[in-house]
């Protein structure tokens, strides 16, 4: 069977199929394309082809319907990433539903938050998480479908392209988690952007360590793939560096999807050189710091795109490569998106000049608090501020500086913490750094930095005093970090982002304790 991919556009549609269903559609690619024997996903030491996949979406839809979910009811699932999920994930878009997935590691109140904002009529739960919902919960084996299900209890509802299909939530790392609405017809916008980056082949074998309950992870390991014909390698634990690096081996991966953070934790493993063995290396989630990107660029050359996108989008908007690599750039905005950068009072700013990022597309739902239909969305010609710090060249490349909530006051002057951060973490010794500033006595304001060093690292003697003769050698001297802690972590949330907010507080309780 060839490699190369089935022009979907060009199949005809049997007389009976609504391809404005997602689910209906994937299952048409996989049919047009002829890759319906194919391997879909491995899980352990199984494999699920593609027609095996989608004769359970069909019986798990019956299933559901059985159970009285209807067309727009919200279906919530705390489930890992397996089989069972992605199977869940489209039985619910096959009868109109939406699917509402949320992240399994959370604490049991945080469970229970999701279930209210998403005002769920069903929980599909792992049996571990059963009990931690107050609705009605099933497993996944409580929705394998009775012999006696009819072609009615599991015919596909016919819903538009702009029919609610999924909600995921935001990362929350400056507030609550909102949960944005994305639609049946999203999913081609993202193989359309992103997608034609990637050029997925049939049978290319991917693996994400970003989860199947955010955005980023959803696209990769479900939107994207099932699109192109790809296997996707499916671990319901938690990856690790070794882990990671042991799948991307033992499965023979070529496209890996990580965060920043993880990938400087798998460049300090002794195996780190398994991933230049990757045709691509994605990073997204938060800014790359510079050295690991030239680190990662020593290994993969162009084979590492780095890319930007939001949950309110739905997946990547930019990106950096293959075709044209500018190192520390985010790459251009990708079709059929735009952008702008804006100053405080709203009007575009001149190229080369810092300000706020903003996004316009077919796909963008900022995010309420409490669900309700119709979700709101943004029209194509609407501008969606990400909260990114960002200036765009004259030829088109965006470079991003952090968030705008990011910025740290000193002494009455901006500073992008990115700058500082990417100076100190270059520094042999050290793994991970973040500043912060800090209020101190005489309401004096100066950088504190924070820093993860690596094992072994003198941290209180040479690794300090190097820490500070390069800052106070290389930046202005209101960047230079005042003191250094050395912390064994950074704050992060549950995708890697540093939550900021935890690295103020932390310097209000220095404040109000020792200073």
């Amino acid at each position: 069977m060839t490699d190369t991919l089935t022009p979907i556009s060009a199949a005809s549609p049997s007389a009976d199929e609504d391809l404005d269903n997602l689910a209906v559609w994937l299952e048409h690619c996989a049919r047009q394309g002829g890759w319906l024997e194919r391997t879909a996903y491995r899980q352990g030491t199984h494999r699920y082809a593609y027609a095996e996949v989608y004769d359970r979406v069909r019986r798990t839809a019956g299933a559901l319907r059985r159970l009285g979910i209807r067309r727009e009811d919200r279906v919530l699932l705390a489930l890992p990433d397996s089989v069972a999920f992605v199977v869940t994930f489209l039985a619910v878009l096959r009868i109109g539903a939406v699917a509402v997935p949320v992240n399994t590691f959370c604490h049991a109140d945080e469970l229970r938050s999701s279930e209210e904002v998403a005002e769920a009529s069903l929980i599909v739960s792992d049996e571990s998480l059963r009990e931690e919902f107050r609705g009605r919960t099933v497993t996944p084996g409580d929705l394998t479908g009775p012999s006696d299900l009819t072609d009615e209890d599991s015919a596909p509802d016919a819903v538009t392209v702009d029919t609610p299909a999924f909600a995921v939530f935001t990362s929350g790392t400056t507030g609550a988690p909102r949960l944005c609405f994305h639609t049946h017809g999203d999913a081609l916008h993202f193989d359309q952007a992103i997608g034609s980056v990637l050029s997925l082949r049939q049978g290319e074998i991917c693996y994400s360590v970003s989860r199947m309950y955010f955005a980023y992870g959803l696209g990769n390991s479900l939107l994207l793939p099932l699109q192109r014909g790809a296997t996707v390698v499916l671990t319901p634990q938690r990856a690790d560096e070794a882990s990671a690096l042991s799948v991307l081996q033992r499965h023979g991966v070529s496209v890996f999807y990580g965060q920043p953070s993880f990938y400087a934790r798998m460049l300090a493993h002794p195996q780190a050189e398994r991933l230049g063995y990757l045709r691509l290396a994605l990073v997204a989630g938060e800014t790359l710091p510079r050295p690991v990107e030239n680190r990662l660029r020593c290994l993969l050359g162009a084979r590492l795109l780095n890319i930007c996108g939001t949950s309110e989008i739905g997946h990547a908007v930019l990106a950096n490569g293959p075709d044209e690599v500018v190192p520390y750039s985010l790459g251009r905005v990708l079709p059929p998106y735009d952008l702008r950068v804006i100053d405080d009072a709203g009007e575009p700013v001149a190229a080369g000049q810092v300000g706020r990022l903003q996004i316009s597309g077919p796909t963008i739902g900022p995010g309420v608090t409490r669900g309700s239909l119709p979700p709101h969305r943004l029209g194509p010609d609407d501008w969606f501020t990400t909260g990114d710090a960002a200036r765009v060249d004259d030829i088109g490349l965006v470079w991003l500086l952090g968030r705008v909530d990011d910025i740290e006051i000193v002494g009455g002057t901006n500073v992008h913490p990115t700058e500082v951060e990417d100076l100190i973490t270059g520094i042999a010794g050290v793994r991970e750094a973040a500043v912060c500033a800090v209020r101190r006595a005489g309401d004096v304001t100066s950088l504190r930095a924070y820093v993860v060093a690596d094992p072994g690292a003198d941290r209180h003697g040479s690794l300090a005093k190097t820490i500070r003769s390069v800052t106070e050698a290389s930046l202005t001297r209101y960047k230079v970090p005042e003191d250094v802690e050395f912390v064994d972590a950074l704050p992060r949330n549950s995708t890697g982002k540093i939550l900021r907010r935890v690295l103020r507080g932390w310097n209000a309780e220095a404040l109000n304790g020792t200073e």
